[in-house]
């Protein structure tokens, strides 16, 4: 039960550190603003260009860096943006918010296809049908829902006057069925990109209820800059974290060495007949084999910090403690390895069949252990810099190599 709970619970984890930061963040903009409405609107009264500005700065961003969805983001929002140049009459106003919504789900369903030719005139098609749906559905579907939505139309007066008079019940349906679709679908696929998509649909909603001008430019401008920092952020996870294993990189560990002092210690950890493993069951439970020692890693004690090193290498570093100390702890956690079973299928990966064979039944699996090796070496006088330091413990590895594997070697310094 607690193994099928911990994913979930892992996922939710993911979920609150990534939408609750920007959800505080517009909270406190938002209260800022309405507390100090006529001294923010004069402040940024001439300052109309910036949501422009910076969805365009936004758009080039994400261009450059191949995220077509905030690209599609960026001129939704435009839209909005242009309020006052575009001048809509009350019917057209509704086919844009219903079409912006629409758009905002479609982009959280689809995913970034880059800017060819081909993808760039779908996206834009799907994009236009959905507005043009709005336009030819909406008229309708609001004659239709008029009956059962009276209720609706009752309970919103009582609650709130002024809220009834700033959104219709449809709207209100509307807007709650696509935050709905749209929390579905961040919580089926919790990262920034997104994160921000979320937000952006829940805002530019907000917007066409709320249609103050300064307002709509604080809100622009936030989102604009939560596209940017959306993009970056994925780019530094892409280039700092492993895609395999989900722990730090090398290229993560050669920035981490820049903040150490001049006390630390460097474990080499390596996957003992990890090339067996890939030989016998096949590179994809190489792969989960991978996985499963880097999350074990990824859990040591005492400080240390774990980062995949290249094939079944791996890197701990403890910074200000010697080899001596950090024993315990990587003696932990190499016992923690060791006595965890992998249920494997208990024959070997078969040659590929020249003619189609009839269905058999799935092969039994059977309890697999993996076990790994370690070599320890700390910064010295004679051994300061990383390089020598990675190695010492390398030769410390061999030498636990040897001397039978499964086992914990310091270096000889």
């Amino acid at each position: 039960m607690t193994a099928k709970l911990s994913p979930l619970l892992s996922r939710l984890t993911d979920f609150c550190w990534l939408f609750f930061p920007p959800l505080l963040f517009f909270s406190a903009l938002y209260g800022c603003y309405f507390f100090n409405t006529k001294l923010i609107g004069n402040w940024i009264l001439n300052l109309w260009w910036m949501s422009y500005a910076s969805l365009a700065i936004a758009a080039i961003i994400a261009w450059q860096f191949g995220r077509s969805r905030l690209v599609y983001a960026c001129l939704l929002l435009l839209l909005i943006a242009a309020n006052k140049q575009l001048t809509l009459n009350p019917e057209l106003l509704e086919v844009r918010y219903s079409g912006i919504l629409f758009g905002f789900v479609f982009l959280l369903y689809s995913r970034d296809k880059g800017f060819s030719a081909i993808n760039l005139c779908f996206s834009i098609v799907v994009l236009l049908t959905l507005f043009g749906l709005s336009w030819l559905a909406i008229p309708a579907l609001q004659l239709l829902s008029q009956a059962w939505l009276t209720s609706l139309d009752s309970l919103l007066f009582q609650l709130s006057p002024d809220l009834r008079a700033l959104v219709t019940p449809f709207n209100s349906v509307l807007f709650i069925v696509s935050l709905l679709l749209g929390l579905l679908r961040l919580l089926l696929k919790t990262d920034n990109t997104h994160n921000a998509l979320y937000f952006a649909l829940v805002l530019s909603a907000v917007m066409h209820i709320y249609s103050d001008a300064e307002f709509g430019l604080i809100t622009i401008v936030s989102l604009a800059s939560l596209f940017c920092y959306s993009v970056l952020k994925d780019s530094f996870t892409m280039a700092f974290k492993d895609e395999l294993t989900g722990i730090p990189s090398r290229r993560a560990l050669m920035q981490y060495v820049q903040t150490l002092g001049r006390k630390y210690t460097v474990v080499m950890s390596d996957i003992d007949h990890f090339k067996r493993f890939n030989d016998t069951y096949g590179h994809d439970v190489g792969d989960e084999v991978l996985k499963l020692v880097a999350s074990k890693l990824d859990k040591v004690t005492g400080g240390g910090k774990t980062f995949r090193f290249g094939g079944e290498e791996f890197i701990i570093v403890f910074p200000r403690k010697t080899s001596a100390e950090v024993m315990p702890f990587v003696e932990l956690v190499r016992q923690t390895i060791a006595d965890y079973d992998i249920a494997l299928r208990a024959k070997p990966r078969p040659p590929k069949p020249k003619k189609p064979l009839a269905s058999k039944k799935p092969a039994a699996t059977k309890p697999v252990k993996v076990t790994t090796s370690f070599g320890v070496a700390q910064r010295t006088k004679e051994h300061a810099d990383f390089a020598s330091i990675m190695k010492q413990a390398d030769i410390a590895l061999y030498a636990a190599k040897k001397g039978g594997r499964n086992c914990v070697r310091i270096a000889k310094q």
